[in-house]
């Protein structure tokens, strides 16, 4: 019997009462992670957006490494889901379709480099958010909790390499302004 990702489900075993007892025991976790799984899977998009929006060669670099990561990220905690005795649920939340319309409007509106970098480190510090909340869930069981503390540590070092090129740009835009004072 095919599952919903194209592998196959053991019918005995799905349905059996310890699968059933499993998933009930992990219920909170699994929601937890998924809903780590699907914001990763925005961030995995938005900066995959940003990588071929952008005009610059090392910034294309820099999101497309990124999205890499973060794509690597959502195999981790698919794999942490499925050993809960869960099902993977990677579709898009309402939350990231609105931050891809202010990233469109923004990116429209400046269509600079600066632009892309302000969506990129928007949607990044929302995604670091999530971790800690997650984190901070007093149900979570300690393994779960740790699959997310080592997948937020690399996000918080690379969330802040995105606000280090913001802040950059921003401050370059700002240099070349006429308004600036020589």
């Amino acid at each position: 019997m095919p599952d919903d990702h194209g592998g196959v489900i053991n019918p005995v075993s799905a349905a059996s009462p310890d699968a059933t007892a499993n998933r009930s025991a992990n219920k909170h976790d699994i929601h937890v992670l998924n809903t780590l799984l699907s914001a990763t899977a925005d961030s995995a998009d938005r900066l995959a957006r940003v990588t071929s929006d952008s005009d610059s060669e090392g910034h294309r670099d820099l999101f497309s490494s990124l999205a890499d990561e973060r794509r690597e990220m959502v195999k981790t905690l698919e794999t942490a889901i499925i050993s809960l005795g869960g099902h993977p649920d990677a579709g898009g939340s309402i939350l990231a379709k609105a931050q891809r319309a202010v990233m469109d409007a923004r990116h429209a509106l400046l269509g600079d480099e600066a632009g892309l970098a302000h969506a990129a480190d928007d949607g990044e510090a929302a995604l670091d958010r999530k971790y800690e909340a997650a984190l901070a869930d007093p149900k979570l069981a300690a393994t779960t909790r740790e699959v997310i503390r080592r997948l937020h540590a690399v996000l918080h070092i690379e969330r802040e390499d995105v606000h280090d090129l913001r802040r950059s740009l921003d401050s370059r835009r700002d240099a070349d302004s006429p308004l600036f004072p020589s």
